[in-house]
């Protein structure tokens, strides 16, 4: 389908011809994959469809490589540079020691990314070599979502943007109800395939050559999966669903707007985005830059109703439970205005058995009456940036200083119970980068959250493509789960959307205001909470196997 491999003659040492070989257009057609790859995802809007052309250009470039796994490293080179570029713009606040450490720690995620797709090449070679090449291609779509299932895990594991992660700001978001994200990766990497198949099909009927019958599979399995996909998400919501009522006004009540108490059973809720300057926040002699904002904003949201002010990752910029003073002051901010407050703060406690002191990212929900109610601990800390990984094996790891927080992880999300005069709801919190894991919110909605709750500190990514992936990313929890999610973010962006993932109210970057909203909450009967993923793997195992029957030497016909 592409030309190989171009060659040429050098003169060589006494007299020698050198023939050196130069890169075939396939290993360009997969960079350019990469980069259109990258334009099909967030912050670009309604570009999601380019996900399909970008996996079939990448596919037939691999198929036709003579080095799949070099076309795999061009293809993630180019897609993740220009996905991942803003790594090279962090604040001077990011989690680093020195500012000269962030381009080679840039560099280093970027590259770390890459090698996933230089798997993915390599893997398909093999299977080249083993099955032929038809076989190789058929199997591509399974390779692709293994792929993708091995980088968000481990304790590496960062599924930033994945490839069904292209559809948020496209129609078919809501199908995410139905198998989730990946779900959505492998309709994607199925209809590109069906795309390849069917280009080589028109070929070999323009030459008068008979058609293999898996290239007419694959484009029958396409459209069944996205059918599949559409009723799942139909029939996964039936029932009561959670959804957002309707935005509020942030502000006061005016001529014109409506200043009324949502009715029983509705909970309103304020995502507080303070904008507190990072330069400032944890300098203890500026405190007042975090408790003045704050203070100012949550009395505004009681004032508009709400039952609950939601506040950012580390809000309080100390051990808030270690704090007296800074304690005191949350209390009576909440009881002071008869508001509810989930708030994230460090946390620290003694380790039972080893007598050390654990430090935890952690968020607490304080009543309305000021006393303290549940505690998360964050369960899925940042590599790196908050604590080092693989200290299981090699402890002496813990000791090395790249500037990370050292915060221990927590356990898995658990629902937290918050209670008024107009109800009872259970949410389930979840701290930064928690939200690009789909698994984390699934489980809480399972153990009967009906609400998820998003609160993150990520000012230090600055006013870059970093902050608007991250804050789309959490929306596609809310859709696979079909409950309504809230966003805080210090500097932005804050928002709440619905159980479909539509966004109702949000505040920008760098805005100071609250972001408000009434939610009905209700529990998630999605089938990708029921089943999780297993309709995934089993659609990808079916066609895996079928694949490789009608790719024999002597299954169907013709090339």
């Amino acid at each position: 389908m592409l030309a190989r491999m171009s060659s040429g003659v050098l003169p060589g040492p006494g007299g020698r011809a050198l023939v050196f070989a130069r890169p075939g257009p396939d290993l360009g057609l997969a960079a350019l994959a990469g980069l259109m790859a990258t334009t099909a995802q967030p912050p670009f809007h309604g570009t999601g469809w380019l996900i399909i052309p970008a996996l079939a250009i990448f596919f037939a470039a691999v198929a036709a490589a003579p080095r799949p796994a070099l076309a795999g490293w061009w293809f993630g080179l180019a897609h993740q540079v220009t996905l991942l570029h803003w790594l090279f713009l962090l604040g001077p606040e990011a989690p680093i020691a020195a500012r000269g450490l962030i381009p080679a720690t840039a560099g280093a995620a970027i590259l770390y990314c890459a090698l996933f797709y230089l798997a993915f090449g390599w893997a398909s070679g093999r299977v080249r070599r083993r099955l032929g090449r038809d076989a190789a291609l058929a199997l591509m779509p399974a390779l692709w979502c293994a792929m993708e299932a091995a980088r968000g895990g481990g304790e590496l594991g960062f599924p930033w943007c994945l490839s069904g992660a292209a559809w948020l700001g496209t129609p078919l978001l809501p199908l995410a109800a139905a198998a989730g994200e990946r779900g959505l990766a492998a309709a994607s990497a199925l209809t590109a395939l069906a795309v390849v198949a069917l280009v080589e099909a028109a070929r070999a009927r323009r030459a008068g050559q008979p058609v293999r019958a898996w290239r007419v599979a694959a484009g029958g399995g396409a459209v069944v999966v996205w059918l599949g996909l559409a009723l799942g998400a139909t029939v996964g919501r039936s029932g009561p669903q959670a959804s957002v009522v309707r935005a509020v006004f942030a502000d006061e009540p005016g001529p014109g707007r409506d200043a009324a108490q949502p009715a029983p059973g509705v909970l309103r809720v304020a995502a507080v985005q303070a904008d507190v300057s990072l330069a400032d926040k944890w300098d203890p002699a500026k405190i007042d830059s975090t408790k003045l904002p704050y203070a100012r904003l949550t009395a505004a949201a009681a004032r508009r109703g709400a039952d609950l002010a939601v506040w950012a990752e580390t809000a309080v910029p100390d051990y808030l439970i270690h704090d007296p003073a800074l304690l005191s002051w949350v209390r009576h901010v909440a009881l002071d205005h008869g508001i509810a407050i989930f708030l994230g703060y460090p946390h620290a406690s003694m380790a039972p058995a080893a007598g050390t002191v654990l430090r935890f990212n952690g968020a607490g929900l304080f009543g309305a009456d000021g006393r303290l109610k549940d505690f998360y601990a964050k369960s899925h800390v940042l590599p790196f940036g908050e604590r080092m990984p693989f200290q299981a094996l090699f402890p002496w790891l813990g000791k090395a200083d790249f500037g990370q927080a050292e915060w221990t992880d927590g356990a898995p999300p658990l629902p937290i119970r918050l209670e008024s005069a107009r109800g009872r709801w259970a949410f389930a919190p979840l701290i930064c980068y928690e939200s690009i894991f789909p698994g984390l919110s699934r489980g809480a909605v399972r153990r009967g959250a009906a609400l998820l709750i998003n609160i993150t500190n990520d000012g230090w990514f600055g006013v870059t493509a970093g902050p608007r992936q991250h804050a789309q990313l959490a929306r596609l929890r809310a859709a696979e789960c079909g409950v309504p999610l809230v966003r805080c973010a210090n500097n932005g962006i804050s928002f709440v959307c619905d159980a479909r993932g539509r966004v109702v109210a949000h505040a920008g970057l760098r805005e100071r205001t609250n972001v408000i909203a009434d939610i009905l909450p209700a529990p998630g009967r999605t089938l990708f909470v029921r089943w999780g993923e297993w309709p995934v793997l089993a659609t990808l195992a079916l066609w895996a196997g079928l694949a490789v029957a009608l790719t024999r030497p002597h299954a169907g016909s013709g090339p």
